[in-house]
């Protein structure tokens, strides 16, 4: 117990630390480093007028470590309030049963002003990160191992690049944009049981692009598109996949490639009456049993499938 403590009085203490530093030495640096198992870290750098900006980097060896609360009810390194320069934040966590939880919010306006990183290797991982308001905004997730979870936010953020990576077993991936500009989310997942679900609202470009390879892996996209510019890919690889999509708004495009029986594809599309372009769907499928459900309503009817295969069904519905 009296170990815990003192690696959060450390990881508290040096984030104090650095931020009375920030205003004698133009710089802000957390840097926190814990061995072993059970330990709890806590950093947070609000409002550092710096032109270097601020950094913190967190690394954990061990299992049952934390960065913020238990199973990320709270987060435990948050960077806010930084008008002028970069921010950047990094976790890194090695061993069983680790979770981080990290926020970025309302910072500058600098070319990436906002990146982060938050690093998994092990079993049965958790990693939860948010960002909000936040122009020029980076965010990369990467798990290695079985069973490991994973969860971005980000919210009225400019040009965005979000990126989920998951080696292994059983791995979920949960991905929310509401407000960006252009860029979007982009997850990989290798493995079998894979479960991708993203959500973007309000994007004038990009579009989120899906990667699974294994089986039983299951995709679910929804896209609301304030723009010409825009498109979602899923690619899947195995057995009994599922990919649905939902697209509401201008220059929507959708393609879908499985490989393997049993597949579903199923997507909605509602496009402006008023646009040239509109919808556009491009389904491939290749075994047995596959399914191709397409619905388009609004303008630019284009539907696109193909079935390799016996038993294979098709279901295409525009108006």
């Amino acid at each position: 117990m009296k170990s815990r403590f003192s690696a959060v009085v450390l990881a508290l203490g040096m984030g104090l630390v650095c931020h009375a530093a920030s205003a004698q030495d133009n710089t802000s640096n957390v840097t926190v480093t814990q061995q072993g198992n059970g330990n709890t870290a806590y950093a947070e750098q609000y409002a550092i007028t710096t032109v270097t900006g601020v950094q913190a980097t967190i690394t954990q060896i061990g299992d049952n470590n934390h960065v913020g609360g238990l199973g990320g009810t709270s987060s435990g390194l948050i960077q806010s309030n930084a008008p002028i320069g970069p921010v950047i934040a990094e976790v890194l966590q090695t061993g069983r049963g680790n979770n981080a939880g990290l926020i970025q919010d309302n910072n500058g306006n600098a070319a990436l002003a906002a990146s982060a990183r938050i690093t998994q290797t092990g079993i049965g991982n958790d990693a939860t990160f948010r960002q909000f308001t936040t122009s020029y905004a980076e965010a990369i997730i990467e798990q290695s191992g079985d069973g490991n979870i994973a969860r971005i936010e980000q919210t009225f953020s400019g040009d965005s690049s979000l990126r989920s990576v998951q080696n292994g077993t059983g791995n979920q991936v949960t991905i929310s944009q509401s407000g960006a500009t252009y860029g979007g989310p982009n997850v990989t997942q290798d493995g079998d049981g894979n479960t991708a679900s993203v959500v973007t609202v309000g994007a004038i470009g990009g579009g989120p692009s899906i990667v699974q390879t294994g089986s039983l892996n299951s995709a679910t996209v929804v896209q609301n598109i304030n723009g010409f510019d825009s498109g979602t890919a899923i690619r899947q690889q195995g057995m009994a996949n599922q990919a649905d999509t939902n697209l509401t708004g201008e220059g929507q495009r959708t393609d879908i490639t499985q490989t393997g029986n049993g597949n579903l594809a199923s997507v909605a599309q509602t496009g402006v009456p008023a646009s040239l372009l509109g919808n556009f769907t491009v389904i491939a499928q290749l075994g047995n049993s596959n399914t191709a459900i397409v619905r388009q309503v609004g303008a630019g009817y284009n539907a696109n499938v193909s079935q390799t295969g016996s038993g294979n069904y098709t279901n295409i519905y525009q108006h």
